[in-house]
């Protein structure tokens, strides 16, 4: 694909590994994020803050109509252990440019940590982002205070290029936040998670 100009696919690609498998979100989700993106611990270092069920449902609302845009520019994706279809987490993009994409708030149920199904989650999104949609270059930023956030986003292939600090009314809390970015080079030259993979680019 030429990488100067994005051309969406009409439906979201096969997006799994041994591990996890990506999907569009469904308003029916709300159940299973609420573990989620309703935990005080989990969501305490995040930009959206500790949501309750009305704002999953328009978070959810909100995913449910960005993928029916055309040309799509929205990502907002549940992540699901491989061969189950409840969210136990999520992860997004979002197309900026016809080079460019943002890489938004990774969650996912605590007792998942440590699994290795963030590292999976993190690479079917770039996958997305580099193979599927052409991107040259990705970036994305997360609180300094968050270190396993930082940890893993490294483990993604992300250098950081700088700091800035930023004010989220949702989560009513000013964050320090380090920048990085990953450009399609070095994703593609990543060890390629086991499990079904078709497309890598």
């Amino acid at each position: 694909m030429n990488s100067t100009s994005v051309r969406p696919p009409t439906v979201l690609p096969v997006l799994e590994t041994a591990l996890v498998r990506l999907r569009d979100h469904r308003a029916d989700d709300v159940d299973a994020m609420r573990s989620v993106w309703g935990d005080a611990d989990g969501m305490r270092h995040l930009s959206t803050g500790v949501m309750d069920d009305t704002r999953i449902r328009r978070k959810l609302g909100q995913a449910v109509a960005s993928a029916a845009e055309v040309p799509r520019r929205q990502y907002q994706l549940a992540a699901c252990l491989q061969g189950e279809d409840r969210p136990v987490g999520g992860i997004s993009l979002a197309v900026e440019d016809a080079t460019t994409g943002y890489a938004g708030v990774l969650t996912m149920a605590r007792h998942l940590r440590g699994t290795g199904c963030a590292t999976d989650i993190g690479w079917l999104m770039l996958k997305l982002a580099f193979a599927d949609l052409g991107l040259g270059r990705v970036w994305s930023m997360t609180s300094l205070e968050n270190a396993d956030a930082v940890r893993a986003i490294t483990r993604f292939g992300f250098s950081p290029i700088g700091e800035t600090e930023r004010y989220f009314p949702e989560a009513d809390v000013t964050m320090r936040l380090v920048v990085m970015e990953v450009l399609a080079d070095t994703w593609r030259a990543m060890p390629v998670p086991a499990g079904p993979r078709p497309g890598i680019g």
